[in-house]
């Protein structure tokens, strides 16, 4: 089953999309979940797309992540994790929180 406008797979962010707003982790601050983008990507999920949480947080944040998505209900497939660290990203495919959850 292909997902809402043909995506088969939706790579989603974790800080500052699944969640609330970014986090010192590092310094042992705790995320808070953004329940609207958490709502509309367990929509995805639903209708048939393969979600995968990638984040630039290193692999040793990997089982935390993981907590947090279990604890959330966040259905997803994959974690990835060491995207690279960047202060902007160009992409032609990407879509804002708040447009995820107009939809």
């Amino acid at each position: 089953m292909t997902g809402p406008n043909g995506a088969d797979r939706v790579f989603v962010d974790f800080d500052n999309t699944l969640t609330v707003d970014n986090v010192e982790y590092w310094n042992g601050e705790r995320p808070e979940p953004d329940e609207d983008v958490i709502d509309a990507v367990n929509e995805r999920y639903c209708d048939g797309a393969t979600v995968v949480v990638w984040t630039a947080r290193p692999w040793s944040e990997a089982g935390r992540i993981a907590a947090h998505l279990t604890e959330w209900g966040v259905r997803w497939h994959a974690l990835r994790c060491d995207k690279g660290s960047g202060d902007i990203y160009i992409d032609d495919k990407a879509v804002r929180p708040s447009e995820v959850t107009e939809r």
